[in-house]
């Protein structure tokens, strides 16, 4: 009946961790998309800004570095008939979308580069 009871617990734990493990690769998935930068032609979100889009400007081309043009994505919803100036932002602390500040004076929580975590597939 021990050898049961040892093998039982084994078994048990043996699951567990591939349980764990598979949690764990599921989640680097998940958050593989939120951790990368916004990709542009030539910079992207994580340079921070401030940048600056206006009517007529491609919403999906790139951000250019040299100019400090772009477009912060298809994925925002703003007048279109004015210019904007916009930040890249950390994620959650977007006004118009969770990456994006639309508008001066972003917090500097926003903008401010966070620190890599303890787990390495969160870095970007």
């Amino acid at each position: 009946m021990k050898i049961v009871s040892t093998t039982h617990n084994l078994k048990r734990i043996f699951a567990g961790a591939l349980l764990s493990g598979g949690v764990v690769a599921i989640g680097m998935g998940f958050a593989a998309g939120p951790a990368q930068a916004h990709p542009g032609v030539f910079g992207s979100l994580s340079d921070g800004g401030p940048w600056t889009w206006c009517p007529g400007d491609s919403m999906s081309e790139g951000l250019d570095t040299a100019t400090g043009r772009g477009a912060p994505g298809v994925n925002v919803n703003w007048d279109m008939t004015v210019c904007h100036t916009w930040y890249g932002t950390n994620y959650g602390f977007g006004n118009i979308n969770p990456y994006i500040w639309d508008g001066d004076n972003p917090p500097p929580e926003a903008i401010t580069p966070r620190q890599c975590p303890p787990i390495a597939f969160m870095c970007p």
